[in-house]
C-alpha cells in the first residue's frame, strides 16, 4: 500500500478475489468514516484496418456480429469508439469485451466482401505542447518543450540530428528516480523509449485481457 495525493490510500492486491475480500471487510468496518473505491478493470479496445468504407460506426458492430458469429463471445460488449483514415485507409478503433478482442486478434475478420486485420489498441495521452504524458495540451501549464530535443519551440521548427536527440521524459525520470538511470538519448516519440513502454504497461494493467 500506498499514500496518494488528497491523502488518500492506494492498496493493491494480487487478485480480483483478494480485492473482493479486502473491500467487503473494509466497508464493513469504516464504510460510514470514509469514501471507498474499488478500481475496475477496461475493457480492451482494438483497432481494425482497412474497413469498407460504406462501414460505419454505427453499423459495424452488427455487421462483424452478423458476419463472425463464430469469434464473438455472447452478451460481451462490441462497440466503436471512433473512425479515421490513416494513409488513405479507413479503420475503426472499438471496445470490446476480453474474450471477444482475444477471438477477433486471432482470427480473420470479415466486414463487407473484405478480410480486414486488426490489433490492439493502446495509445498513451500525450500533451503536444510539454511533451509529457497523462494530459492534453489544453490543460498543460508547463512550457513548450520539443519532443526531439527538450528546445522550447515546436516539433515542427526542430532542426536536431538524430545524434541530438533527448527525451523530456527520460531525463525527468533520471532527476527523481533512485532506482538506475535509463537512456535519455532518443526523441520522445521513439517506439522504444523507456518512459513510453513504462507508461505502456501500466495501461495494461488496467484492461481485462
Amino acid at each position: 500500500m500506498k499514500t496518494i495525493r488528497d491523502r488518500s490510500l492506494l492498496i493493491e492486491t494480487e487478485s480480483e478475489e483478494e480485492s473482493n475480500i479486502l473491500l467487503t471487510e473494509i466497508r464493513n468496518k469504516l464504510g460510514e468514516k470514509m469514501d471507498i473505491y474499488q478500481n475496475k478493470l477496461r475493457n480492451p479496445r482494438i483497432i481494425i484496418y482497412s474497413v469498407p468504407e460504406e462501414t460505419t460506426a454505427d453499423n459495424i458492430g452488427a455487421t462483424i456480429k452478423a458476419q463472425n458469429p463464430e469469434i464473438i463471445t455472447k452478451d460481451e460488449t462490441i462497440e466503436a469508439k471512433f473512425t479515421f483514415k490513416n494513409k488513405g485507409r479507413y479503420n475503426i478503433v472499438m471496445e470490446v469485451g476480453p474474450q471477444t478482442c482475444k477471438q477477433i486478434l486471432q482470427a480473420k475478420l470479415k466486414i463487407g466482401w473484405n478480410i480486414c486485420k486488426a490489433a490492439d489498441y493502446l495509445v498513451p495521452v500525450r500533451c503536444y505542447k510539454c511533451s509529457r504524458f497523462n494530459h492534453k495540451h489544453y490543460e498543460c501549464k508547463g512550457e513548450n518543450t520539443c519532443p526531439h530535443c527538450t528546445g522550447t519551440h515546436k516539433m515542427k521548427e526542430c532542426t536536431a540530428t538524430s545524434n541530438d536527440q533527448k527525451c523530456i521524459n527520460c531525463i525527468v525520470y533520471n532527476r527523481h528516480s533512485n532506482d538506475g538511470k535509463i537512456n535519455e538519448d532518443h526523441s520522445a516519440m521513439s517506439k522504444d523509449c523507456p518512459s513510453l513502454q513504462a507508461v505502456l504497461k501500466r495501461y495494461r494493467e488496467n484492461i481485462q485481457y
